[in-house]
């Protein structure tokens, strides 16, 4: 229970810092986001955060590799052997193939399917 909610905040965490990076490559610096308008400060640190050489280097590589994925995770954040185990240990025959069709999307992601193919 602990491990999905503490997955499920960071998650929300992550989706409303995102929403505030979206806001500022949208608007900039000058049009406050509605969920911070009574926090000028904390709107000043983030963008200070967004135009950092340290930021811009990092967020320019995650672009990179998110270009070379090959396909889509879906499966949260419990390591992909764990669940193979645990397959493995309840007497699936294939616990690998099994893992892998549920891990990733076959059916909306082509490469995955491919990856599936061969």
């Amino acid at each position: 229970m602990w491990a999905w909610l503490e997955d499920k905040v960071g998650t929300i965490y992550r989706n409303w810092k995102g929403d505030f990076s979206r806001h500022y490559k949208k608007y900039g610096r000058e049009t406050i986001p509605p969920d911070l308008i009574h926090m000028q400060d904390e709107w000043d640190w983030l963008c200070y955060h967004f135009e950092s050489p340290d930021f811009k280097t990092q967020s320019a590589a995650n672009t990179t590799n998110r270009g070379k994925k090959e396909s889509e995770h879906h499966m949260g954040w419990l390591p992909i052997i764990y669940r193979v185990v645990h397959k493995k240990e309840n007497g699936e025959e294939f616990p690998v193939i099994t893992t892998y069709t549920e891990t990733y999307d076959t059916v909306n992601d082509p490469k995955a399917a491919k990856n599936l193919v061969n």
